[in-house]
């Protein structure tokens, strides 16, 4: 606990001291987007007090190993984004001394609390960051505390694209080398990241919304719910989602792709993900597709084998 509580005072000391981006230049004082206002160890809890999914694919053993890990530390920060107070998580090898470290952007699933980042979300994140990177995640804006109301990949995209900004003022990040992860929702946040021209090496997907028009058809009561925090849904309706599926827009993807999904999916059929990567290989874009048989939404049955692809992935296209 004290190791801890040292570690996270000295980041803070470091925050507040003025780091500076890998170009020499000052990185944004507080109130400009990025900047971290607040930061303490992330809270996991007890086995026993975590969910059903969490108990069905990460055993006692593995949830206290995972969540004790000293080579990783994890932190809950809230950060400026559009003059909000965002809430989201800092996930880093504990020591950062000997050399800059890769950036991974998480992006969450889901919409509200629904699908917000839990305790194993956390345990996955410390796992790719003990794999040499720096992992940065958003709940949202509006989300677990946080200032404002999420647009289901609206405004709230800038909660994403504004982590880049607090990756800048992290100075053992290496802004140079920065990709991008998303599950479900957060896979949809992912190619509108790279439909704005967010600067990314690649990116990963795992069980992403592709058409959110088709997805409003196999659970109407669902995607209605969340299209209401979209501006003006009423008058704009199928446009919006529209806007929302890269499965209208393929040439956005403009990095290299994995794209994982599970033979399973309760969600998003997997033929989705077959037929999308159809479109990728007519447009020559660079791409893999992974299928795990007999698997979920999450791909959680292959969680091990499922973070080991995506980090190869993203060294594979470091510079």
């Amino acid at each position: 606990m004290r190791r801890t509580a040292t570690l996270c005072i000295a980041l803070l000391v470091a925050l507040s001291s003025g780091p500076r981006q890998a170009n020499g230049s000052q990185v944004p004082k507080s109130g400009e987007d990025g900047v971290i206002l607040d930061l303490r160890p992330c809270e996991f809890g007890s086995y026993d007090q975590q969910s059903g999914f969490t108990k069905r694919f990460y055993s006692r053993d593995d949830y206290n190993k995972e969540k004790d890990d000293p080579e990783v530390s994890c932190f809950r920060i809230k950060y400026w984004s559009d003059g909000l107070r965002v809430i989201g998580y800092l996930v880093q090898p504990r020591d950062t001394s000997f050399r800059r470290l890769p950036v991974i952007i998480f992006n969450r699933g889901g919409f509200l609390d629904l699908g917000k980042l839990e305790p194993f979300n956390l345990i996955d994140l410390q796992r790719l960051s003990k794999d040499g990177f720096v992992v940065l995640a958003s709940q949202y804006r509006g989300n677990d505390g946080g200032e404002g109301r999420e647009q289901l990949g609206g405004q709230d995209l800038d909660d994403v694209s504004n982590l880049l900004n607090t990756a800048k003022t992290l100075p053992y990040a290496d802004t140079r080398n920065v990709f991008m992860y998303g599950v479900s929702r957060g896979g949809m946040m992912t190619f509108l990241a790279m439909k704005r021209g967010v600067h990314i090496n690649a990116a990963a997907v795992v069980g992403a919304v592709y058409d959110l028009a088709a997805f409003r058809d196999r659970a109407p009561g669902l995607v209605d719910k969340a299209a209401e925090l979209i501006p003006n849904y009423s008058e704009i309706g199928m446009s919006a989602l529209q806007d929302r599926s890269v499965i209208d827009w393929p040439g956005a993807v403009n990095v290299p792709l994995l794209i994982i999904h599970g033979a399973d999916d309760e969600e998003v059929p997997v033929t989705e993900a077959l037929a999308f990567a159809t479109k990728l290989s007519n447009l020559k874009k660079t791409y893999e597709l992974i299928v795990y048989a007999d698997d979920v939404h999450e791909a959680a049955k292959n969680r091990i084998d499922r973070d080991s692809r995506i980090t190869t992935w993203f060294r594979g296209y470091m510079r």
